[in-house]
Parts: C-alpha cells; sequence; structure tokens
C-alpha cells in the first residue's frame, strides 16, 4: 500500500489499517504466547519471560519506525535493593524538521499480564481465534498487550512517521502495582513531558461503542488481622461455644463494612454525584454475571456506585483454615484479610485508609474484644478526573467516532485504577489525558478466557492513527502548545 502522507484527513488509513491486520493479530498472538507475570513475592519467576517480552515490544517499535528505542532499568535492580525490575520500553521519536511547536504525544500501555490457574485454563497462553466472534483468546490479549499492538498498528499505519514528537513507554509491573514505574517518574519527569498522554489500558462502554475513559477511582488497600487464641488453634468439641474462633469474628466485622442496602458503612469516607454516561444496568448485569433475581448492591445511581462511591471487598485471605474437602474440628487462632477499597477519584487514599482502619479497630465491630491489627497501607492510589472542557478531548472524541463510523464518543467513567495517569497529569498539568482502549467488557480481562476482539483492536488502531494526525495538525491546540 502507498505512504499516507500526514495532512490530517486520513485518507486511505482504513483500507490500510484493514491491511495490516493479519500481521498485528499474528504479532499480538506471538506477545499472548509469552508468560509475563511479573510476581512481587518472587520477582525472578518469570524474569526471562519478561525479558523476552520487553525485547519483543522494543522490536516491534523499531520495526515500525521508531529507532530510538531502549530497555531501561527503573527500580533497584543491580543495587541488591531489590532482585528483580522488570525493564521499561522507552521509545522517542522527532519528525524530520520538526518546530519548537510540534506537539508532543505520549503513547502508554503495559506489557506484563495477571497470573492466572492454568489447571483451570490450560490454554491461557496459546492463544487461540474464534473465527465466528473473531475474538483472539489467551491471558494478556485485551489486558494490555491489545494496548502495545494499538500503538505499534498505529505507527505502522503512518509508515513510522507520524506528524507529532512520540514518547512510547511499555510498563512491566504495572499489575503488581508495585509504584515502580511511579517512582522513576518522579526521579525523571523530563523522560514524561507531553502535551498529549494516550493510555492505552482501558476501553469502551461496549463492542463498537467509541469512549472517552474521564474518570478513574483511586484505591486503598490494608490487612487486618484478628486473633483469638494465644495457644494455636484449638479443639472446637472442647472449647467451641465460649471461646472465639478468629474466621467467624473477621467474618462478622467483614459484613459490618457494608449497611443493609449494600453501601459502605465505613465513617467518613466520600461520595460524589455522577454526570456522565449512566450504565445500562441489563448490560451490567450481563456483563458481570450477576446470579438472575439477586438485587445489585448499594443505592443511588448506577454511575454513583461503580464511578463516585467507595466500593470495598476481600482481595486476599490468609490463615489456618483447612480446605473444604479436609475439614478439621478445630477453632481458627488467627486470620489475616487484605482489604482493597476502590475510591472516588477526589477522595485522598491516605485519609480513607485511616478512616477504614479506625473502624476496624472500632469497638462497633469487635465487641467481643478480640486482638486485631491493623496494617500501614500496602498500596495507595490516587484516582483521575479528566477536565473535558480543554479542546484536545473534542479532538479525540472526533477521532475516535471517525474510527468507528455512525457513532459518537461517549465520556465515560470506569471503576478501575491506574495510579499513573493521575501521576502523569500532575507532571504534565496542561496537557491532555486520554484514556481509551480495546478493554471492552467482553474482553473478561482478569478471568478466565480473556479475550480481545480483533475488530476492536482494527477500530482503535484506526482511532488513534486519526488522534495522532489530527494532534499533529497546524490548527490542532496541541499543536501550539
Amino acid at each position: 500500500m502507498g505512504t499516507v502522507t500526514p495532512d490530517g484527513d486520513g485518507k486511505g488509513l482504513p483500507e490500510k489499517v484493514k491491511g495490516l491486520m493479519p500481521g498485528i493479530t499474528k504479532d499480538l498472538s506471538d506477545l499472548v504466547t509469552i508468560r509475563s507475570i511479573y510476581d512481587a513475592d518472587n520477582p525472578k519467576a518469570h524474569q526471562d519471560d519478561l525479558e523476552a517480552a520487553a525485547t519483543k515490544a522494543r522490536q516491534l517499535l523499531r520495526d515500525a519506525g521508531l529507532t530510538e528505542v531502549e530497555l531501561v532499568e527503573i527500580g533497584g535492580a543491580g543495587s541488591g535493593e531489590k532482585p528483580y525490575d522488570a525493564k521499561l520500553v522507552h521509545g522517542t521519536y522527532r519528525p524530520p524538521g520538526a518546530g519548537p511547536k510540534t506537539p508532543t504525544v505520549l503513547l502508554y500501555a503495559h506489557y506484563d499480564v495477571v497470573q492466572t490457574d492454568e489447571k483451570e485454563w490450560p490454554e491461557a497462553f496459546k492463544p487461540s481465534v474464534d473465527k465466528q466472534s473473531n475474538r483472539l483468546k489467551g491471558r494478556g490479549a485485551a489486558d494490555d498487550k491489545s494496548g502495545v499492538m494499538m500503538h505499534v498498528g498505529a505507527l505502522r499505519a503512518l509508515d513510522g512517521k507520524p506528524p507529532v514528537n512520540l514518547v512510547v513507554v511499555l510498563e512491566g509491573e504495572e499489575e503488581a502495582g508495585r509504584g515502580t514505574l511511579e517512582a522513576y517518574v518522579q526521579a525523571h519527569p523530563e523522560k514524561f513531558r507531553a502535551d498529549v498522554i494516550v493510555v492505552a489500558d482501558g476501553g469502551n462502554l461496549s463492542l463498537g461503542r467509541p469512549t472517552l475513559t474521564t474518570s478513574l477511582r483511586g484505591f486503598a488497600i490494608v490487612d487486618v488481622t484478628v486473633t483469638t487464641l494465644v495457644y494455636g488453634t484449638r479443639h472446637s468439641g472442647m472449647f467451641g461455644g465460649p471461646a472465639g474462633d478468629a474466621f467467624m469474628v473477621l467474618a462478622r466485622m467483614l459484613a459490618r463494612l457494608h449497611d443493609a442496602d449494600g453501601d459502605v458503612a465505613v465513617p467518613g469516607l466520600h461520595t460524589y454525584e455522577w454526570h456522565g454516561v449512566q450504565p445500562d444496568e441489563d448490560a451490567f448485569r450481563a456483563d458481570a454475571g450477576v446470579v438472575p433475581g439477586m438485587k445489585l448492591l448499594g443505592t443511588h445511581s448506577l454511575g454513583e456506585r461503580l464511578y463516585t462511591r467507595p466500593s470495598i471487598n476481600v482481595i486476599g485471605l490468609t490463615s489456618k483454615l483447612p480446605p473444604h474437602d479436609k475439614p478439621v474440628n478445630q477453632l481458627i487462632d488467627t486470620v489475616t484479610a487484605r482489604i482493597g477499597m476502590r475510591l472516588p477519584p477526589q477522595e485522598d487514599p491516605k485519609t480513607a485508609a485511616q478512616a477504614l482502619s479506625d473502624f476496624l479497630n472500632s469497638a462497633e465491630l469487635n465487641p467481643w474484644g478480640a486482638q486485631v491489627v491493623v496494617s500501614e497501607p500496602k498500596e495507595l492510589g490516587q484516582g483521575f478526573f479528566a477536565e473535558t472542557d480543554r479542546p484536545g478531548y473534542d479532538i479525540a472524541a472526533k477521532a475516535l467516532a471517525k474510527a468507528f463510523p455512525g457513532t459518537t464518543t461517549q465520556y465515560a467513567g470506569q471503576g478501575g485504577s491506574i495510579p499513573l495517569v493521575s501521576l502523569l497529569q500532575e507532571k504534565n498539568p496542561e496537557a491532555v489525558v486520554l484514556v481509551i482502549g480495546c478493554e471492552e467488557p467482553k474482553c473478561l480481562i482478569h478471568a478466565l478466557h480473556e479475550s480481545v476482539s480483533l475488530d476492536e483492536l482494527e477500530h482503535m488502531t484506526l482511532a488513534e492513527s486519526y488522534l495522532l494526525q489530527a494532534f499533529g495538525a497546524p490548527k490542532s491546540p496541541a499543536g501550539t502548545a
């Protein structure tokens, strides 16, 4: 196919991207075969896989036209502080003859994936395409190796010559939540300067419905340990009744974190109104797989419950509780739960963690006086709320809608958390931050049988191609930055 000139109108781009899809699909499949899991408890467990994924991603960017791409040590590797940190793939590009007003666009994605039980899903790293749905199945196919390929595909569509300066950032520890990249951004903000920031770790409200995510929740994670017996487990027949079981005490405490309606009952947490597009309840039920006949938890609008009100759940549990198929008649002496809170973007995570700690330590939750220890926050993450009145959002919305003919781009919230987004906005206060991607609900990210729609990947690759052209056009607000 011929060269697409960066004239801003995108003529020929749809056909070109369609022609690129077999290669994009092949490269995405190759990426999915790599078990690029960053295990925070055993960082070296998949070191070779992480190195292979980073090397593959770097080569894909180089082959797409970015000659300046390096693998960067961003943590304590080699210093004795940490045994291994996944490499950051960092690439830059400057158009020939670019002037001082040429905008810089930062493209972000991550190449690591969440762990999966390969006994339950033995084909997790054996990608396959379902021809009927045109979906590529495999761990990381959507989250977030589709984001990597969206960036690579857009560069290929523009023949490696976008009309903007580029900074490409591909992370290898996003799912671990260690904050290594965030610390690196704090120490080296000059490497992340941009007028437009595209975070390809989001998705559309539904398949084929272009969406700009304008709200991300923050989060706070703490451990609570309950101890009822000082000498270890005890026989439930001899001591059960008067002597407390730590797991039962914990269960009572956890139950009190919500009220009878299912709203979070922790005093001191804030709630806010949601004014964006409201999710469809029937679609939400279907996508989440809610049991038929079960009420949705909480009150207020569905948008508020998902985006601007707190939610709490247990994300980890450690105890001496025997497995179900090997029960033991005993009282459990101690148990630890890891509690995760999703928070409205305006909420301060540190303050929220303290509110949760105070409530867990209250007599209201522990009337029996069991020993309760709440940890310092294990993780904190600030939410993100976009200022959509900036003209760059309108340009991006038009680019997305153009890639999905006959549609209008929606501005919507997302219940997830990406702390890096708020940090990049902090370091680039005037920048337009766009959270987009291929991770629509049918992708089942973080679950068994994750997949990505190849049609969605094609349209989002086209959308990013249009977007890069639009921001490089002389009349673009980013072009005058």
